[in-house]
């Protein structure tokens, strides 16, 4: 399927935007090269590829939640020059 300007046009009427001619046929080459790109999505063989299901979550899989603490302030204090004591400054954003 080639997408031609009369296509474009269309489409932009539709989609109620003004485009011009050299924003029409930038889009027509786009468009086209979309299309390409799908068509060689289908030529792909997916026999024997199981579907896969996002959002399945099983609690094996899932790593155990502990309690750690971690007093490392001059740790985090030490990559920066706006600090005040064990915190870091930011300008003033209210008045």
């Amino acid at each position: 399927m080639e997408i031609d300007t009369e296509t474009v046009l269309k489409i932009a009427r539709l989609s109620r935007i003004k485009i011009n001619d050299t924003d029409s046929s930038d889009i027509q080459k786009d468009l086209n090269r979309i299309v390409e790109f799908v068509k060689k999505l289908s030529e792909i063989d997916v026999n024997g590829v199981s579907e896969f299901n996002f959002g399945e979550t099983h609690l094996e899989d899932m790593r155990q939640d502990s309690v750690t603490i971690d007093d490392s302030a001059d740790d985090v204090l030490k990559n920066t020059k706006s600090k005040n004591q064990d915190f870091f400054t930011v300008p003033k954003i209210v008045e």
